[in-house]
């Protein structure tokens, strides 16, 4: 995460539980990588105009291993957007995935992201 803020501000954006999931994000240390806010929310996806008020940037770029959540966010956000689609995980080869439009990116784990050149997110999404 700390990687992730060479080219930008940098954020956790999470959905889950109010208590339990800061408290998760917590423990992992993925609070302390980042030096800026952990946004949790019941359906994030439902939250992105709070997020874009709070952390105002001309671009975004998500990290999901929900294909559903990139669309939506998608949706919403348009060419401001680059969806990162992590293809690991419990909802990663969701049966719905192979109806949704593919993400800008994707990697087959999280650790992948740490060799991935991040300057190419500073391109617009294809």
């Amino acid at each position: 995460m700390r990687r992730a803020a060479t080219i930008g501000p940098a954020a956790i954006l999470s959905d889950g539980d109010p208590v339990y999931q800061p408290a998760k994000i917590a423990r992992a240390g993925f609070a302390d990588a980042v030096d800026g806010p952990v946004f949790v929310f019941a359906h994030k996806e439902e939250h992105l105009a709070e997020v874009e008020r709070r952390l105002p940037a001309e671009r975004y770029v998500l990290v999901d291993d929900k294909p559903r959540i990139l669309v939506a966010a998608k949706e919403r956000l348009g060419d401001r957007l680059i969806t990162l689609h992590v293809c690991q995980g419990r909802y990663a080869h969701a049966a719905e995935h192979d109806t949704l439009p593919p993400a800008d990116r994707s990697v087959d784990a999280i650790a992948d992201i740490l060799h991935l050149d991040l300057t190419t997110f500073l391109e617009p999404a294809r």
